[in-house]
């Protein structure tokens, strides 16, 4: 049974074109991923959020409150799509527009307390989860994990260009 799952799974490598020598580690990588998946699928299903959706709380919540334009250039999209999604977001309680006291023709995006939940609710949840599988490593082989995922962000962050 064990030579057969093997055997499915070198099949599938090999139609994804994954080079024989990073497969372990890109299946550890997808077996993270899956598990900590499922762990947040629930909130996901009943959020109801497009991606975008959920880029532009992430955006407004990390980086406080943001102008429409300062939004849009976070996340490479036009001024009127953004206007659109934020007036789905507001009918959805999720943000609240407030109008800049210096300059009339500013509206400030911010999270409602609704919409700051969504994302103390996620926290939650990685705590819950995260931290006691983070706390079963020893602290060497965090701190190597913690510059390895670094110098993987960092590489897709710079497109590929470092690998």
């Amino acid at each position: 049974m064990r030579a057969r799952a093997r055997r499915d799974e070198d099949d599938f490598a090999d139609r994804l074109g994954t080079p024989v020598e990073v497969r372990p580690l890109v299946g550890a990588i997808q077996r993270f991923r899956a598990a900590s998946a499922i762990q947040t699928m629930e909130l996901w299903l009943q959020l109801d959020l497009s991606m975008p959706q959920f880029a532009a709380l992430h955006a407004i919540w990390r980086d406080g409150p943001l102008s429409g334009r300062q939004l849009a250039d976070r996340l490479g999209i036009s001024a009127p799509a953004v206007v659109k999604m934020c007036d789905r977001l507001e009918a959805r309680g999720l943000i609240e527009r407030i109008r800049d006291n210096g300059d009339r023709r500013v509206q400030w995006l911010r999270l409602t307390r609704r919409g700051a939940e969504v994302f103390e609710h996620l926290v939650l949840l990685t705590r819950a989860h995260m931290l006691p599988a983070l706390k079963r490593i020893s602290a060497r082989d965090r701190a190597s994990l913690t510059r390895i995922l670094n110098n993987l962000a960092e590489s897709i962050e710079a497109g590929g260009q470092n690998a």
